[in-house]
């Protein structure tokens, strides 16, 4: 954002170098822990408690950038894997409050060893194991308080180029209220550079307790996106093959469907205002980046700035 005289807001402080690029101590202290007492971005469905002992066992070893992302992640799986099991252990005792409790807080701990992209195999088994639990956390979570839980649609690909994914993975929920005779709205999450359909479903409840569905999808280039991330057209494309399945949805009002983007996804967001602009009722940005976002002026400066990774 620009401040009066075309300069950013923190032009003068391009050079500083954030607390948080100093150490994982640092970004722990400084930038994270609040939020995961929170249970908030990047901690969603999260409890703080879990990361202690991941963040003594950093902090023992002194970890800091430039991060290795093969072995990066082997801080976090004896973690989530306890916790998975126990929610296994519960499911089977059939404690399944307790069961869904566990499954969604590993997935939280699975999702920050992949954070904030999947860069080695160790990361992507993390972002593997982080949707296997998390599905498994989302239905306990409508079985447990009855109603139609978050679930996994594979949306056909229609408009896709040789070489993209045959499928958009997608996060849906449909309030059970919803019917031919009965249609609802739909919200589609755009997510953004580091934050994918498995936590940004976080917000699926609010909008079904307002009798509104959603569909959640990645953007090129990250998560599961079908789309080819070199090719610009690209995101263009998966969304037409995802609005062709909504279009066929008889329990969802094709005339009211909106898009609501987040950061990176929020620039995906105003190309799809334009790109789709007679598919879609309205579009929000929250955070999207656009114009000065490009600058070589800016990107030649963020690896040590407000975002937490280079």
């Amino acid at each position: 954002m620009a401040a009066p005289g075309g300069k950013y807001f923190i032009q003068d402080n391009l050079k500083k170098v954030a607390p948080h690029h100093e150490s994982w101590k640092q970004l722990w202290e400084t930038k994270w822990k609040q939020p995961a007492m929170m249970g908030v971005y990047p901690f969603m469905f999260g409890s703080a408690k879990d990361f202690e002992p991941i963040v003594e066992e950093m902090v023992k070893k002194d970890v800091k950038e430039p991060y290795d992302w093969n072995t990066y992640p082997d801080f976090f799986f004896p973690k989530a894997e306890e916790l998975e099991n126990k929610a296994i252990e519960a499911e089977k005792a059939g404690e399944l409050e307790k069961a869904e409790e566990y499954y969604l807080r590993s997935s939280v701990v699975y999702r920050i060893a992949r954070f904030p992209a999947i860069r080695s195999e160790r990361q992507k088994q993390a972002w593997e194991k982080c949707k296997e639990v998390v599905k498994k956390g989302l239905a306990l979570q409508g079985k447990n308080n009855g109603f139609s839980p978050v679930h996994e649609v594979l949306v056909p690909h229609k408009h896709r180029k040789e070489g993209e994914g045959e499928f958009v993975p997608v996060f849906h929920q449909l309030p059970d209220t919803a019917s031919k005779e009965n249609p609802v709205p739909l919200v589609i999450i755009v997510t953004g550079l580091d934050g994918y359909r498995t936590e940004l479903a976080v917000w699926a409840e609010g909008w079904r307790r307002n009798n509104v569905a959603i569909a959640a999808l990645e953007i090129p280039g990250t998560g599961d996106s079908p789309a080819d991330p070199k090719d610009s057209t690209s995101s263009d494309r998966q969304f037409s093959s995802l609005l062709d399945w909504v279009d066929v949805q008889e329990a969802i009002d094709s005339k009211k469907i909106c898009a609501w983007g987040f950061s990176t996804g929020g620039f995906y967001a105003i190309r799809l205002a334009y790109t789709h602009a007679d598919r879609l009722a309205g579009v929000v940005s929250q955070g999207g980046g656009v114009h000065h976002l490009f600058d070589p002026e800016w990107l030649d400066e963020v690896n040590h700035l407000e975002y937490p990774f280079e």
